[in-house]
C-alpha cells in the first residue's frame, strides 16, 4: 500500500476518524528518507490505523499549523486531535508502542 501525501485540501477529511500517523519531512533531508521504508512497512501492517505524509515544502501552511520545526516529525492524531509527536528517525517497534497507548 502506498502511503497517501496529504495537502491542506485534504488533510482535515483524511484524519478526522480514527487513528493516524501523519509523517512531516521534506525530500532533502537524510533522517526522513530513512524513514521512509519504516513508514511504508508499518502502512502495509496497519489494521487500525493510516499512515501519511505532508511535504514540508510543498505544504508550508500545514507545517506551520502544527508547528513543526524538526524534520521528520511524526503527529500520532485520533479523531482529528493531535495525541503524541514522535520528532526524529524513529523504530517501528517505537512508532508501534506508541500508537498502542492511543488506540
Amino acid at each position: 500500500m502506498n502511503i497517501t501525501e496529504l495537502t491542506k485540501e485534504n488533510f482535515k477529511e483524511s484524519v478526522k476518524e480514527g487513528v493516524s500517523v501523519v509523517d512531516f519531512w521534506a525530500p532533502w533531508c537524510a533522517p526522513c528518507n530513512m524513514m521512509t521504508p519504516i513508514l511504508q512497512n508499518l502502512s502495509e501492517e496497519a489494521t487500525n490505523f493510516k499512515v501519511f505524509k505532508v511535504n514540508v515544502d510543498q505544504e508550508q501552511e500545514l507545517g506551520a499549523e502544527f508547528n513543526i520545526m524538526s524534520i521528520p516529525c511524526l503527529k500520532i492524531i485520533k479523531d482529528g486531535e493531535v495525541k503524541e509527536e514522535i520528532i526524529g528517525l524513529t523504530s517501528k517497534e517505537r512508532i508501534l508502542e506508541v500508537i498502542n497507548t492511543i488506540i
